[in-house]
């Protein structure tokens, strides 16, 4: 009697562990059913978070992060990891009008540029338009109920020493690419091989046209001439060839410019593949 007294008293005290880690993981995400903020959890890489940093921490939200400056005197910039996110907005959580703040992306970092005026012990959000992914490993994409292989410019992996993702609302592109040695590439996880019709979203500025580009996978390969969309972040949607892709499971979908025409190459939104 004793031992079965022990053991239910075990599993309640477990049970009510669990509905206690539930109910504060439902509070944190304001209603988020528990299916999506373990979703959220396991995308985001929140094992990471809260990052501490020189300045404070850094702390996710269902849509952002929370970036904490200390009660040492303010810097004029804080930098964040790089994220695979499009930005809204940046703005102090005491500024009731929300007056943005200035973000210049870098490769690995972000930097946010803070005012002059600021408080000790201001405190940052940064809003997304997704929840937080930090890459820690790269985004793999499958293909989607309209047999589709969508990849976003926030997913993508840059390799070089200039070509960045910038996740401002006005550019969400991969851009900064006045490197011709620099190239970008996705991870894709194809089920069944296929023969897909390529869709580029790309923008070049005036007179900046003409850079030869090729985009592979495994032995199959498009080579395109970029054209010129008037502006570097006026973009526009190309169909600029097929891949016949035999593999299946994870694979890498990469952009890699042959010949640099003038400044610099292009930006690219997102690439899309569609199955025939």
């Amino acid at each position: 009697m004793h031992n079965l007294t022990l053991r239910f008293t075990r599993n309640v005290i477990s049970l009510f562990s669990m509905l206690l880690i539930v109910g504060t993981v439902s509070c944190f995400f304001h209603g988020h059913s528990v299916q999506a903020a373990t979703k959220f959890a396991r995308q985001s890489g929140q094992k990471a978070f809260p990052i501490k940093k020189s300045w404070g921490s850094i702390s996710a939200l269902p849509l952002g992060l929370k970036l904490e400056l200390s009660d040492s005197r303010p810097p004029k910039s804080i930098s964040i990891p790089r994220m695979n996110n499009r930005l809204k907005t940046i703005y102090l959580a005491n500024d009731t009008e929300k007056k943005p703040l200035t973000l210049k992306p870098g490769i690995e970092e972000w930097e946010i540029q803070l005012p002059q005026a600021l408080p000790l012990a201001a405190t940052v959000i940064v809003e997304f338009k997704e929840p937080p992914y930090l890459p820690v490993k790269p985004k793999v994409t499958p293909e989607n109920a309209d047999q589709q292989i969508v990849l976003d410019a926030k997913d993508a992996v840059v390799h070089g020493k200039l070509l960045r993702y910038e996740p401002q609302p006005h550019k969400n592109t991969v851009g900064y690419w006045a490197n011709e040695k620099d190239w970008c590439e996705w991870k894709l996880d194809l089920k069944t091989p296929g023969v897909f019709d390529v869709y580029l979203l790309q923008g070049c500025g005036r007179g900046q046209g003409g850079s030869k580009v090729e985009l592979g996978i495994n032995d199959q390969k498009v080579i395109f001439i970029v054209e010129d969309t008037g502006h570097f972040q006026n973009f526009k949607e190309r169909h600029i060839g097929q891949l016949k892709i035999d593999q299946t499971g994870v694979q890498s979908l990469q952009v890699k410019p042959i010949q640099k025409a003038k400044n610099a190459v292009m930006d690219v939104r997102q690439i899309r593949l569609v199955r025939q």
